[in-house]
């Protein structure tokens, strides 16, 4: 699997109160997954997911009538899907990857998803997925998009000069993040939906996370 591993990283401070960090994002292409399928899947499911009680958009700004405002309702990772099991199977082998890069070793964990789909003139505003002492990584995957990007913005510098890094939404790419990343996408100009899963992982178990 061959990955691109992004790091905002700060220079060596000077004194006790200059602000320091180091974040990473990795991301690969996945070439085993049918997005057409997996596509077509999510689009019929949308009209289900719309009847579950809407909650919070996660301060996408997608509003209460949005597929994103029922995040909280269901696991897609529940979904019986063969292309949402092969997903699976990407995200446990990124993350395999992810931890190897810094010697680490994590045996359980968990994960739980959802999925996005941006209409003409919607975008999905700045927002972060969590910044508790549990939190962990968050993670993004393209289904079907057109001509737009994902903005990962530096959780330190992200005001007067935001320093970011953009990705391109390619169909079949995969991202993993550290999830107090702050992150935000294009206005969809596009007449087609873009449509893409997030997950959560964590390492202890939560309601509505299951064991990957």
């Amino acid at each position: 699997m061959l990955v691109d591993l992004i790091n905002f990283k700060s220079p060596p401070k000077n004194n006790f109160f200059a602000p320091e960090w180091d974040y990473y994002l990795i991301e690969s292409m996945i070439k085993d997954i049918n997005c057409s399928s997996l596509s077509k899947f999510l689009k019929n499911k949308e009209k289900e997911i719309l009847k579950l009680k809407a909650g919070t958009d996660g301060y996408t700004g997608l509003g209460k009538n949005s597929v994103t405002s029922r995040h909280q309702s269901y696991n897609l990772f529940d979904f019986k899907n063969k292309e949402i099991s092969k997903l699976k199977k990407n995200i446990l082998a990124l993350h395999k990857i992810f931890l190897k890069k810094f010697s680490l070793t994590y045996k359980t964990f968990f994960i739980k998803g959802w999925y996005n789909i941006l209409r003409k003139h919607e975008e999905i505003k700045p927002h972060l997925h969590g910044t508790g002492p549990d939190e962990y990584l968050g993670g993004h995957f393209c289904v079907q998009c057109n001509n737009t990007s994902t903005y990962y913005i530096n959780p330190v510098n992200q005001l007067n000069e935001p320093v970011f890094h953009k990705s391109q939404n390619k169909i079949g790419k995969l991202t993993l993040f550290q999830n107090c990343i702050p992150h935000y996408t294009d206005i969809q100009k596009s007449d087609d939906e873009r449509i893409t899963i997030a997950f959560d992982l964590r390492l202890l178990q939560s309601p509505q996370f299951k064991k990957i």
